[in-house]
């Protein structure tokens, strides 16, 4: 049988990890769970994920700069990354912006509220 892959999951909000990893988990993956960018970064040093869903908005280290610290990094660099944002509900009351996420060395992107088959069929895509 084969292994399962394993997905790292990094979102600063309880309830919402919560319930991502559920969906998540639903697929047939593996989830890990970290709740800042920086926390994020030491679970990949610990174990390399499979993929990364990442959210953007977050504390200590925000998605953005843990997106560019991996993709920096030759041992990360090849891990793909699915941003989750907010943005798209709040352009106009926070520092990040749609070309943000178009500018990002992240794989792909979706908005939040997650749509849970849409992000299985990301997740599934990029772990091909």
């Amino acid at each position: 049988m084969a292994e399962k892959k394993n997905v790292l999951l990094v979102d600063d909000d309880p309830d919402f990890v919560e319930a991502v990893k559920v969906i998540v988990e639903s697929g047939g993956y593996d989830v890990r769970v970290a709740f800042d960018g920086k926390e994020g970064l030491e679970m990949v040093k610990e174990k390399k994920p499979d993929l990364i869903v990442l959210d953007v908005m977050m504390p200590v280290m925000d998605g953005h700069a843990a997106c560019a610290a991996l993709k920096k990094n030759p041992e990360t660099r090849e891990i793909p990354i699915i941003l989750l944002t907010a943005v798209a509900d709040r352009v106009t009351t926070s520092k990040y912006s749609h070309r943000d996420m178009l500018e990002s060395e992240a794989e792909d992107y979706m908005p939040k509220p997650v749509d849970p088959p849409e992000l299985l069929s990301l997740i599934r895509r990029w772990l091909v």
